[in-house]
């Protein structure tokens, strides 16, 4: 449902199968079953130009904007993938706070959607695979190597989670896209120090040397 939205999202304005696959990350042979099946139920009008597939959703079907709607939400999740993450830890119990890429995105008000988080150890590997199945349930891939986003940013999202022992933080206040107030957790220095020294060069390259000189 929500690999299906995104394809009809990418399809609104028309687009080409290659490129509604390179926007989104979802493999080519995948998005052209999806097109053909959606053409077969009047969802989605193809014309072929030669080698080139150009796609366009029927905007009069009644499903289109139900779908659309979906795909806009998953692009927030995209986005502001932190947000999503905290509504899975207060759901699911799980001792957490914003460490690092995430750390800075609320301190000094930086949109950024590279996620680091640390998280209680009585917590960590049922955290990692609440977290990897939520994301990958709505279509999202992730990645512990930022490096894999870049050139990526709408099609992989890049989520480490680092085990410390206690978790201490500050609250602040996050206005949602849908203008709802959440209460976000944010570690202290110490827990941030502490979480930090479980990563690797690669976690440490979007985090200004002015926060670890």
């Amino acid at each position: 449902m929500f690999r299906d939205a995104r394809i009809i999202d990418m399809a609104k304005e028309g687009n080409t199968m290659s490129g509604i696959a390179q926007q989104t990350g979802i493999p080519f042979s995948t998005v052209r079953r999806a097109v053909y099946e959606f053409e077969n139920i009047g969802i989605i009008k193809s014309t072929k130009i030669g080698k080139t597939v150009i796609v366009r959703i029927n905007k009069n079907h009644p499903v289109v904007d139900s779908m659309i709607t979906t795909a806009r939400w998953i692009n927030t999740v995209m986005w502001d993938p932190n947000t999503f993450i905290v509504d899975i830890c207060e759901k699911n119990k799980i001792d957490y706070a914003f460490v690092g890429t995430s750390k800075i995105k609320y301190i000094k008000n930086e949109l950024r959607n590279m996620v680091q988080i640390a998280i209680s150890k009585n917590d960590y590997n049922r955290a990692k695979k609440i977290i990897q199945d939520m994301f990958k349930g709505i279509g999202i891939k992730t990645t512990e190597d930022p490096r894999e986003t870049i050139g990526n940013a709408m099609s992989i999202i890049y989520i480490k989670c680092f085990p410390v022992d206690d978790i201490k933080f500050t609250e602040y206040e996050n206005k949602t896209h849908s203008n709802e107030i959440i209460r976000i957790k944010v570690a202290d220095e110490d827990t941030e120090r502490k979480a930090m020294q479980n990563s690797s060069k690669e976690d440490k390259m979007f985090i200004p040397s002015l926060v670890y000189p």
